[in-house]
Formats: structure tokens, sequence, C-alpha cells
């Protein structure tokens, strides 16, 4: 099982061949490897899951706030343990 960490992109980050952006997730921002999602041609605005690191999926603002929801029914807030 795959849980992901719903997080909106601030920005691809310069200098790294398209393969990392900032990432804001619950108004913390990180670096998120977006290698595996080249052929989605993320910029500012669009929303992943993110999964250990890497955004695995590019998802709506809608299955984005559902994550959200999700992680929130479990006790916890997408910033982390």
């Amino acid at each position: 099982m795959c849980l992901g960490i719903p997080g909106e992109v601030v920005s691809v980050m310069e200098g790294t061949e398209g393969q990392l952006a900032m990432v804001a997730v619950e108004g913390a921002h990180r670096p998120v490897n977006i290698g595996m999602l080249e052929d989605e041609h993320l910029r500012a605005g669009d929303w992943v899951l993110i999964h250990v690191g890497f955004a695995v999926e590019k998802v709506s603002k809608d299955k984005a706030d559902e994550a959200l929801a999700g992680l929130q029914l479990l006790g916890r807030d997408a910033s982390g343990p």
C-alpha cells in the first residue's frame, strides 16, 4: 500500500534538469523529486501525491483535498510524524 501526501508545486527548481520541484505541503515547502512524472510537464499550481520524497501521481485539487481529508481521518496531518 502506498500512502501519498498531497502537495502543490510551487516551482520547478532550476539547475536540476527538471528533476526537482519545490512543493508546498500544509504550508511547509520541501524539495520533491518529480522525475517519475516528466511526461506531465509539471508547473506551479499543479498538485501531486508524494511518497518518500517522490511525486508519484499528478492529481486534481479535488483529489488532493480528498487525500488530505483521509489523512486527517487517520489522526495525522500531512506534515509527517
